[in-house]
C-alpha cells in the first residue's frame, strides 16, 4: 500500500474516532490517486492530544518531512464530532501536497517558500474537492493582506520571520494571515498559468511566484 495508517492509541483514546479516521482516508486516497495518477508512499500516523488542534473543528496535521503525515486529533472537543467528515479529509489532503513538496524542494526554511507550500496546499484541497476556502484561507481583511504582502516583499527570504506570528496570529499580525496571504498568491499564480495545477506545481520553486507579490501589495487582493 502506498499509504500506511499507524494508530498511536496504547490508552484507547482513539477507539471511537479509528472508524471515521480509517474511512475517511481510504475515501481521499480514491480521490488522490484519481488527480495524481500515482499517489506518494506515506506513513500516516494517527495520535490524540487534547488542546493540541485547531480548537474550531478539532484536528490538525502535520507533514514535518518526507513520506510522513502526522494527524493529531482532540478527543475532548466538541467540534471534533462534526468536523470527521469531508472536513478532516480536507485536512489530511492538504497535509499530503506537504508530503508532495518535500519529494521536491521541499517545505521551505524562508518565509517565501513557506508561504508558497501553505498557499500550494490549501489550492490543491481546493483542486481536489471544489470546495471554498478554509476559514484560515478567507478571514483576512484586504486592506491586512495587503500590508502583509508588503511585508512579505521585504522578508522573503528570511528564515527568522517567526512563523507564531506570521501563521498563528501570536504578535502584531492577525491570526492565519500568513495562510491567507500563501493561498491568494498560489491562487493567482494558478490563475495566470491555465492548464495548471496545485498538484503539478509541487515541484515548482517559491521564487516562481514572489514577482506577484507586487500585484498583491500595490493592486489589492
Amino acid at each position: 500500500m502506498a499509504w500506511q495508517l499507524h494508530f498511536l492509541n496504547a490508552r484507547g483514546q482513539l477507539d471511537r474516532w479509528r472508524p471515521a479516521v480509517e474511512e475517511g482516508v481510504e475515501k481521499l486516497r480514491r480521490r488522490c490517486a484519481r488527480v495524481l495518477g500515482t499517489l506518494p508512499v506515506l506513513d500516516i500516523v494517527v495520535r490524540a492530544e487534547p488542546g493540541g488542534t485547531i480548537p474550531e473543528i478539532g484536528h490538525v496535521g502535520q507533514s514535518p518531512g518526507p513520506g510522513l503525515i502526522f494527524l493529531t486529533l482532540d478527543p475532548t472537543n466538541p467540534a471534533l464530532v462534526t468536523h470527521m467528515g469531508a472536513a478532516f479529509e480536507r485536512m489530511v489532503a492538504h497535509e499530503v501536497h506537504h508530503a508532495l513538496r518535500w519529494d521536491g524542494p521541499g517545505y521551505g526554511q524562508t518565509l517565501g517558500e513557506v508561504l508558497v507550500s501553505e498557499g500550494l496546499a490549501g489550492q490543491f484541497v481546493r483542486q481536489v474537492f471544489q470546495n471554498p476556502p478554509e476559514p484560515w484561507e478567507r478571514g483576512t481583511r484586504t486592506d491586512a493582506l495587503r500590508e502583509a504582502a508588503s511585508r512579505a516583499r521585504a522578508q522573503w527570504d528570511a528564515t527568522d520571520y517567526g512563523h507564531a506570528r506570521w501563521f498563528y496570529g501570536r504578535g502584531e499580525m492577525g491570526r492565519w494571515t500568513g495562510y491567507a496571504l500563501g493561498y491568494r498568491l498560489a491562487g493567482l499564480w494558478l490563475a495566470e498559468r491555465p492548464g495548471r495545477s496545485a498538484s503539478g506545481a509541487a515541484q515548482e520553486p517559491a521564487a516562481s511566484f514572489r514577482p506577484l507579490l507586487d500585484r498583491l501589495a500595490t493592486l489589492g487582493c
